[in-house]
């Protein structure tokens, strides 16, 4: 990487993490150039306004997530295996004490009526989440018993428990909670709806 991505690079993590913690509207740019050492005119040179790096910052939050689904997918021979790894993931950042919840769902639900362009940018990450998760739910056998069309909906609905136990997680601090999403995960595919 040039020194020029770096610094790109280092606006990106130092607002994200910003964005993820305090919230978007809570963080100004002043503070994410505090928080990156970098000079106002490093800001300007990538970004023209807030919402240009918030665009960023969830494509790079969609990024990391997606890979880290892949990489349990990838591990993984069913859709039980596949929600340990990626719960033991979750658990890792946990002991870093830096996790916040969903970091899309904290960034997306925020600017979704404040900055209606980056909204799409949060569902387009939503969308390769339950992508990753019909993929794997196909290779565990799902598609044979239920159809494609059942598959879909079984996947979105997987998708809500894992957004809705991360909210309330963010809500709470109660690490119980990842516990009950991956319990509740197994059961909704395991029930067959």
């Amino acid at each position: 990487m040039t020194k020029g991505e770096l610094s790109k690079k280092k606006i990106i993590e130092a607002a994200g993490d910003l964005f993820w913690k305090n919230g978007y509207t809570k963080t100004g740019i002043n503070e994410i150039l505090k928080a990156t050492g970098l000079p106002k005119g490093s800001f300007y040179f990538y970004f023209k306004k807030k919402s240009e790096v918030a665009e960023a910052v969830l494509q790079y939050y969609g990024s990391r997530i997606t890979e880290l689904l892949r990489a349990a997918a990838a591990d993984s021979d069913s859709w039980g295996s596949f929600c340990d790894s990626f719960l033991r993931a979750f658990q890792e950042e946990l002991a870093d004490k830096r996790y916040y919840g969903c970091p899309l769902a904290v960034v997306g639900t925020e600017i979704a009526f404040q900055e209606k362009e980056l909204a799409k940018h949060y569902n387009l990450a939503m969308g390769e989440i339950q992508k990753i998760f019909e993929q794997v739910l196909r290779k565990d056998g799902i598609a044979k018993r239920a159809g494609e069309v059942e598959l879909e909906e079984l996947a979105a609905l997987c998708l809500a428990v894992y957004e809705g136990n991360l909210v309330l997680y963010r809500l709470s601090k109660d690490q119980s909670l990842l516990l009950r999403m991956n319990r509740q995960l197994k059961a909704v595919v395991g029930s067959g709806i």
